[in-house]
């Protein structure tokens, strides 16, 4: 790898973007100071790398912990735009099918000035981490399901798609990782569960999805019981002592593990008669518990069987994330049909201005018995949704925390240190900068920064991204079905306020009054939460903290073409407007291929004209392309141009007997404030012969 000191490693990077944009006679015009050959290489991690890969299965979510290593060379400070680091996922469910795309994210990086900490020590590497959603393949509980996950990491560029061998995208300063996961198993299909009894209470649900399973039952009541039967069936068994101790008896680790839970009880327990009990457990599976509990204490921070290894908070979701790996085949409470374990992580941090650690939270990832557990482990994640405003500071003055995670097995961890299993991870984040409000104020519509919307022509300006993912917007975008906005929900919990839509093209007014579902997360239990919001005369009340962790306060479907004013209003007084432009209308594509008075053959080698017309009014691209010559050919092609048309004329193969005549076009179109629309085509086919 070609060797730079700091300041040429400093202007490749500033070299990097004009490299990109250049053919390659137009390089040599650009007479750039950085040798030629360092772009040619990759896995540059001078400046970042892959600090850890794991998964969670309550968000289901692909995680990745970026490590920002150094104060520059990230495209400015925290007032510029900066640069982005984006990390693409691969899964292999290792059964012949390869690699599969599971797409990307990315996370917005700053030139952030090097500070000290509370024990003087240089606050780096800063901790990134981020998480894509994905809809896993899911098996049996008695089949381990532990696909192998590879990230690939990429500054200012994203990692090509469909290429997890690295070897058609640009991978200059990069990095990448490969562990094995473990998905959680299905939970319905099961000897036990009770699916033809169900039947009627699922096809009332289908036919109407207004209806709660509650509001079902009510109306039905014999459900209930059915309804009791399969909760019982899907609940995984709970081991106790004893049954642990047969588990484990031909295994070398003893009760100072499996009854672990148990021993920290006697630690902690006040009466007599409780210890008294515990007692007569352990002498009733042949142990000692004064000796087992002097084998216990001897354990402190041990890492045999479970270990964390980063760090790191989530940026555009806010939360703070830890990656941990399970280490030995056994030793976690059960299999996957039982309950298993639990792996703790609580978080604590602390800032340079009172250097006073503050307990963000706990939350926890379950660990199971795995026979064929891999030599490397299984990677987890745990995932804490944490809402940093009150610790944001302006773009001036960059926040940077320190964070300190302790990992427990099975019991949550107690004080600031770890105790018989577990360890502690210490690492530094950085927060968004605080908004600029006044009040009240809505940061983002159809998942798009308002600060990248047009307040005139209602499009998405250049640089857009979907705050969820990072993902790149198209300039110019409108938006389609579903628009999500985003507020200061938090900050405004227990206020009212209204959302008015105005059609700017036809004048109708209306307010938002649907209800809202938010997604939260309860950090006793570990689970995703859901609340229901019912407006009362189009009035809303802001719902914020864990109840509300994405801070939605609409989510509709306006249905129009049209440009819509959307108004927030507190005590009937707009406090913030966005307009944004609709386009719910699908590309509408037509192809007509001149038939010489036949429409169903055509001979080898003649001229096969035809034209073309698309009806889009926020056109991306377009591509006319024929695999009916003996070359696949393209015959008309654009990136820009609403509404295009013309003719098409090729001459058809002589030795193929079939093909195609492909008509592709792509809108500019944020479909339901997550995506861009995929596209849609056209491909009408067409049979050669030889007369």
């Amino acid at each position: 790898m070609e060797k730079l000191n700091e300041k040429q490693l400093l202007v490749a990077r500033q070299e990097f973007k004009p490299f990109l944009t250049m053919t390659k006679k137009g390089v040599s015009k650009l007479k750039l100071k950085t040798p030629l050959s360092l772009y040619k290489q990759q896995f540059n991690t001078s400046f970042e790398s892959l600090g850890c890969v794991g998964y969670n299965s309550t968000f289901k979510q692909l995680t990745a912990t970026i490590n920002i290593k150094r104060q520059t060379g990230y495209s400015g400070g925290l007032c510029t735009n900066g640069s982005f680091e984006y990390v693409r996922f691969y899964m292999n469910y290792q059964e012949g099918d390869g690699w599969e795309d599971m797409g990307y994210v990315g996370v917005n990086v700053h030139d952030i000035p090097t500070q000290k900490d509370c024990s003087n020590k240089d606050e780096k590497p800063i901790n990134y981490t981020v998480r894509l959603n994905i809809s896993p393949k899911k098996k049996s509980c008695n089949i381990a399901n532990l696909p192998l996950v590879r990230a690939v990491l990429s500054w200012s560029t994203i990692p090509a798609a469909n290429d997890p061998e690295l070897t058609n995208g640009t991978y200059v300063w990069s990095d990448k990782k490969e562990v094995q996961v473990q998905i959680e198993p299905l939970k319905l299909f099961i000897p036990d569960f009770p699916i033809f009894e169900l039947d009627d209470l699922f096809n009332t649900a289908l036919l109407n999805p207004e209806l709660s399973i509650n509001a079902i039952t009510n109306l039905n009541p014999n459900l209930i019981n059915t309804l009791q039967k399969a909760k019982k069936s899907i609940a995984p068994k709970a081991y106790n002592f004893a049954e642990l101790n047969q588990l484990y008896k031909k295994e070398k680790f003893g009760p100072q593990r499996f009854g672990h839970k148990l021993l920290q009880q006697v630690e902690s327990e006040k009466e007599l008669a409780n210890i008294t009990e515990i007692n007569d457990l352990f002498e009733l599976n042949d142990f000692n518990l004064s000796d087992v509990l002097v084998n216990w204490n001897q354990l402190e921070c041990n890492t045999d069987f479970e270990e964390l290894l980063c760090v790191g908070a989530d940026y555009n979701q806010e939360a703070l994330v830890g990656t941990l790996k399970i280490k030995k085949p056994s030793g976690y409470s059960g299999n996957l049909c039982s309950t298993g374990s639990r792996e703790y992580v609580s978080f604590w941090i602390q800032t340079e201005e009172n250097c006073q650690w503050k307990h963000a939270g706990t939350t926890f990832v379950s660990a199971y018995d795995i026979a064929d557990i891999p030599s490397d482990g299984i990677h987890y994640s745990v995932v804490l949704p944490y809402n940093f405003d009150e610790l944001k500071q302006d773009c001036e003055n960059p926040q940077v925390l320190k964070v300190r995670a302790i990992l427990s097995w099975n019991t949550s961890p107690q004080g600031f240190g770890c105790s018989n299993y577990g360890n502690v991870v210490e690492s530094y984040i950085q927060l968004q900068k605080a908004l600029v409000s006044n009040g009240p104020k809505l940061v983002s519509v159809g998942g798009v920064s308002t600060d990248f919307i047009n307040n005139v022509d209602g499009l998405t300006l250049a640089g857009a991204k979907f705050g969820f993912t990072m993902n790149t917007v198209t300039s110019g975008s409108a938006f389609a079905k579903k628009i999500i906005i985003q507020g200061l929900a938090t900050t405004y919990a227990g206020q009212s306020y209204k959302i008015k839509t105005t059609n700017l093209d036809t004048g109708e007014v209306k307010y938002v009054n649907n209800t809202l579902v938010l997604e939260g997360h309860n950090n006793v239990t570990g689970s995703v939460i859901y609340t229901t919001v019912i407006p009362v005369n189009d009035v809303y009340t802001y719902i914020g903290g864990n109840k509300n962790t994405y801070s939605v306060i609409a989510n509709f479907s306006p249905g129009t073409n049209n440009r819509l004013l959307i108004e927030l209003e507190h005590l009937g007084v707009a406090v913030d407007s966005q307009i944004i432009q609709m386009d719910n209308q699908a590309p509408i594509l037509t192809l007509n291929i001149d038939d010489y008075g036949d429409c169903s053959h055509f001979s080898k080698g003649i001229q096969i004209k035809g034209n073309f017309d698309i009806q889009e009014a926020h056109l991306s691209t377009f591509v006319l392309r024929t695999t009916a010559t003996d070359v696949n050919q393209t015959l008309s092609s654009s990136i820009a141009g609403d509404n295009p048309f013309g003719d098409f004329e090729f001459t058809a193969s002589t030795i193929k007997n079939c093909g195609n005549i492909i008509l592709s076009a792509k809108p500019k179109t944020v479909v339901d404030s997550v995506v861009m629309h995929p596209g849609t085509s056209i491909a009408p086919n067409i049979c050669l012969s030889d007369n």
